[in-house]
């Protein structure tokens, strides 16, 4: 992460917040122990001035599987009171209630002692947000808030549409407008487990295309595509932050990666964008403001509409493989000199398409297959 380059890329998409050190190895790490080995490893310092040095917010994930509450304190303490970081954003351990996590518990005991957590970080700073693990599925959230509801500020939870070996480029696709499905469920649950009347976070701290051991797919322009029409999909949505997993991974036996960025070592070189990055880049230029309702007359043509303090942008998002879609714009006061920008599978490792053009109303643009175009007003 903090190779030369990586800040500048990682400010280019405008994330707003970065999540450290997030994982598995939230639960395994020791905070203390890993600042003062200066080794290879990130430590807290290092993520605060990187978090600088790309205008993002820092969030932790505290160490709950091998930590303790006082650990977690401690931790608090060195953020906002030796640091003056005034870190805001705090989680309570990882994926707790997997069978893969080394540390995994029952939703009880992990009730019981995420609410010693949170009393001992909000004894040194009260002002801190602090969620709690949840799950989308099963029975794990009402024990959890059962212990929680009158301490935790709000929750977290991850999103993976695929399983590992079982990839479909089209059940990807389809997979950003899952979110319509679930985001509100997670919302209603807060307001039926939670203390009534109390508002409750909802922070998607990790979401990808694939739950582990992650495959080729996760290089193509088909996460490209699913990257932007996620990001779409959640701007519709009042959820208050979400955390792409991630910048940084390994290439996996199966081919894939993680990361938008390539590690070193990695076969397509050392800090490469990828087409996921490609993809944050041109949707976050074009995702700005206020999401304005739109829509398109093929269903497999997704738009999103934005109106940024009066200067508007149109995303579009062909997820058709083979198939361009001709497409007629018809937007009141869509008009004016604008900029085009195109991500395609022809160009999607080496960056998008930009160029100067005059919107016109009824104006007719051609949709390449599988690609993503935005026109934003000057």
């Amino acid at each position: 992460m903090l190779k030369p380059g990586t800040a500048e890329y990682v400010k280019a998409v405008n994330h707003s917040v970065l999540r450290y050190p997030g994982g598995l190895r939230a639960d395994e790490d020791h905070w203390k122990e890993v600042l003062e080995k200066r080794d290879f490893m990130v430590d807290t310092d290092e993520f605060l001035e990187f978090c600088k040095q790309t205008g993002t917010t820092p969030m932790i994930t505290v160490n709950f599987g091998t930590g303790t509450p006082e650990e977690a304190a401690d931790w608090v303490r060195h953020l906002n009171v030796t640091k003056k970081a005034n870190v805001k954003y705090f989680e309570v351990g990882n994926e707790l209630y997997g069978s893969w996590h080394a540390n995994h518990c029952s939703a009880e005991e992990y009730g019981k002692r995420a609410a010693e957590f949170i009393k001992a970080m909000k004894a040194v700073d009260p002002s801190i947000l602090v969620t709690v693990v949840w799950v989308l599925e099963g029975d794990w959230n009402k024990v959890v808030f059962d212990y929680t509801k009158d301490l935790a500020d709000g929750v977290n939870v991850h999103h993976y549409p695929q399983h590992t070996g079982e990839e479909n480029d089209a059940a990807l696709l389809g997979a950003p407008q899952s979110l319509d499905e679930i985001l509100p469920k997670v919302r209603k649950q807060t307001e039926d487990y939670g203390v009534p009347g109390k508002k409750y976070e909802v922070w998607l701290t990790e979401w990808n295309s694939v739950d582990f051991k992650p495959g080729p797919q996760t290089l193509s322009i088909v996460n490209a595509l699913f990257v932007a029409d996620y990001l779409g999909s959640l701007a519709k949505h009042n959820i208050e932050q979400a955390s792409y997993w991630d910048i940084h991974n390994d290439v996996t036996e199966q081919g894939g990666d993680y990361g938008y960025l390539s590690r070193t070592g990695a076969p397509d070189g050392d800090n490469v964008p990828r087409p996921s990055y490609w993809a944050f880049k041109i949707a976050s230029e074009s995702l700005r403001g206020k999401l304005v309702s739109s829509s398109t007359s093929n269903e497999n043509v997704t738009s999103y509409l934005t109106d940024n303090n009066g200067k508007l942008s149109l995303m579009l998002v062909n997820k058709m493989p083979k198939t361009k879609a001709n497409t007629t714009i018809s937007i009141p006061k869509f008009e004016g000199s604008g900029t085009l920008k195109q991500l395609r599978a022809d160009n999607s490792k080496q960056g998008y398409s930009n160029e100067d053009i005059e919107v016109k109303k009824g104006m007719k643009i051609t949709l390449p297959a599988y690609s993503i175009t935005t026109i934003t007003l000057n």
